[in-house]
C-alpha cells in the first residue's frame, strides 16, 4: 500500500524540523545568561551601608537580570572584611582601615565616612583632650567605629579599655546619651547621616572637635591637618577632614576638625572578573541615579575611586577602570558567530532536504522505467491477442498515473521524464507491432 502523497512529504521535511528545533534549543541555552547569586555583606538594616546596598541591588538587577543580590546585614565592616575571606559573601562594604583581608578586592571608592564626637553639652567636651575621665561609646563590637575610636584614644593619651570605655551601637549610644549615661560617642558615618540629628532631638548635645583642641573658623582645616598627618603614621588609610557649618539642622555653628575614611565597595577574589566588571560599570553607569536616590553617591568619581585603597583593585573592576569601550563587531562578536553558524546549518539541512526530495522523484521515475521495460519484455512471449490487449491496458495505466503525479508536481518534468516518455512510446510501437502480426496469422 503506497503512502499519500501528504505523508511523503511530511517524512521528507521531518529531519528538518527537528534539525531546526535542536539548533533552537542549542541556541538557547548558549545565548541565554547564567544566574547569578551574589551575597551581599552590608551593615544594620538601620544604617547608610544597608540603605546604600539596596539602591546597588536595585541598580544591578535591573540593568542585568543574570545577577541577583541577597542582602545579609552585619555587625559592620569587621565582620564584612571576615565574611569575604571565609567565602561567606560576594560583596561587602567596609571601611578601607579594617583590618585582615586576605581574599578581599576593592571594586570602588565609593565616600568619605567622617568620624563625629557627639557630645552632652553639661560634659563640656570640646576635643580630644577633655575626654579623660569621661564615659565614652567607641562603636559596636568589631566595627568600623570601635576600630579607629580605639586607636584614635590610644593616640591621644585617652584610655581605651575600662569601665569608662562602652562598647555600643549607634542606636544603644544615642540612648545613653539622652539619659546621662554616656558622656560622648564617636560616629563614624556618611556626612549628612540622620544619627547626628537624632542626637540633637534626644537633648542638649554639641559636636566636638577631633583633635587635640577645639580649632573653630578657619583654624578648624589646619587643625584637622596638623592632627591627621601625625595619627597617620600609626593609622595610615585616615584622611584630614571637617564637619562644615550647618551641615546638620543649622549645627554646627562653626566648621569642627574631624577625620576620614574612605567606605569601599569589595569583593572576593574569586568573583568572575566580568561579573565585577557588570557591577563596577552599573554603578558608574548608573550613578545620578542613585544619588537621587541617596546623597552618599553624589561623590562617586572614577578617578577617586580608586585612590589610596588598601585592598587590591579587582580584575573585573580594572577591566572598566582601563577600559575602550569595545566596537559594536567585538561587542557582538558571539551573537553572530552563532547567527551565523545558524544561517549555515539551516542551508546546509534546507540543502540536504531538497537533496533528498529529488532523489525522491528520481526513485518514483525509475520505478517506471522498470514498469515499462518489464512490459517491453513480455513482448517477444506474446502469442494471442489477449496478452496484447493485458499489454496495452498496463501501459495506458502506468501513463495514467505517471501524468498524474508530473500533475501533482511528484515528478519533475525533466530529462528523466523525458527518457520516460521514449521508452512508454516505444514500447506502445513495438505492441502494435506486435498486434499486427497476431492479427495478421
Amino acid at each position: 500500500m503506497q503512502m499519500s502523497e501528504k505523508t511523503l512529504q511530511i517524512l521528507r521535511f521531518l529531519p528538518v524540523v527537528v534539525a531546526i528545533t535542536l539548533l533552537a534549543f542549542v541556541g538557547y541555552y548558549l545565548l541565554r545568561e547564567e544566574k547569578h547569586v551574589l551575597r551581599f555583606s552590608t551593615g544594620s538594616k538601620l544604617g547608610l551601608y544597608h540603605a546604600m546596598a539596596k539602591e546597588m541591588k536595585a541598580s544591578l538587577e535591573a540593568k542585568h537580570p543574570e545577577i541577583h543580590i541577597q542582602l545579609l546585614t552585619s555587625a559592620g565592616s569587621s565582620e564584612n572584611v571576615n565574611r569575604i575571606d571565609e567565602g561567606a559573601a560576594e560583596l561587602a562594604l567596609v571601611q578601607n582601615d579594617a583590618s585582615g583581608g586576605r581574599a578581599v578586592r576593592s571594586v570602588a571608592g565609593l565616600y568619605q565616612e567622617v568620624l563625629h564626637l557627639v557630645c552632652r553639652n553639661d560634659s563640656k567636651i570640646r576635643s580630644l583632650a577633655d575626654l579623660k575621665g569621661k564615659t565614652i561609646g567607641i562603636g559596636a563590637p568589631g566595627s568600623g567605629t570601635e576600630a579607629i575610636s580605639r586607636a584614635l584614644l590610644e593616640f591621644s593619651g585617652v584610655p581605651s579599655q575600662g569601665q569608662f570605655v562602652k562598647q555600643l551601637s549607634f542606636s544603644e549610644a544615642l540612648d545613653h546619651l539622652e539619659v546621662g549615661t554616656l558622656d560622648a560617642g564617636f560616629f563614624l558615618t556618611g556626612l549628612g547621616a540622620a544619627v547626628i540629628p537624632e542626637a540633637w532631638r534626644r537633648g542638649d548635645m554639641s559636636l566636638a572637635a577631633i583633635a587635640m583642641k577645639p580649632g573653630e573658623g578657619d583654624e578648624s582645616q589646619s587643625v584637622a591637618k596638623a592632627f591627621s598627618e601625625g595619627f597617620r603614621v600609626h593609622y595610615p588609610h585616615i584622611r584630614a577632614a571637617t564637619i562644615p557649618m550647618m551641615a546638620y539642622a543649622g549645627r554646627p555653628k562653626f566648621p569642627v576638625p574631624t577625620m576620614s575614611v574612605t567606605a569601599v565597595l569589595v569583593c572576593n577574589e574569586n568573583v568572575d572578573a566580568d561579573i565585577v566588571e557588570k557591577v563596577t560599570r552599573t554603578l558608574f553607569e548608573q550613578r545620578a541615579v542613585l544619588s537621587q536616590r541617596n546623597s552618599a553617591f553624589a561623590s562617586l568619581d572614577e578617578v577617586a575611586a580608586q585612590a589610596g585603597l588598601q585592598f587590591p583593585v579587582h580584575e573585573g573592576a580594572e577591566q572598566f577602570y582601563r577600559r575602550s569601550d569595545p566596537g559594536f563587531l567585538a561587542s557582538n562578536a558571539e551573537a553572530m558567530g552563532f547567527i551565523l553558524t545558524l544561517v549555515l546549518l539551516v542551508w546546509s539541512v534546507v540543502a540536504w532536504g531538497q537533496k533528498v526530495y529529488a532523489q525522491g522523484r528520481k526513485n518514483r521515475i525509475d520505478i517506471y522505467y522498470k514498469e515499462v521495460s518489464d512490459v517491453n519484455q513480455r513482448l517477444n512471449s506474446i502469442t494471442d491477442l489477449d496478452n496484447c490487449n493485458q499489454c496495452e491496458l498496463t501501459l495506458n495505466e502506468i501513463r495514467q498515473r505517471a501524468s498524474a503525479e508530473l500533475v501533482d508536481e511528484q515528478l519533475a518534468a525533466d530529462d528523466a521524464y523525458i527518457i520516460y516518455q521514449n521508452m512508454l512510446n516505444g514500447c506502445q510501437e513495438a505492441l502494435a507491432r506486435v498486434r499486427l502480426r497476431l492479427e495478421q496469422n
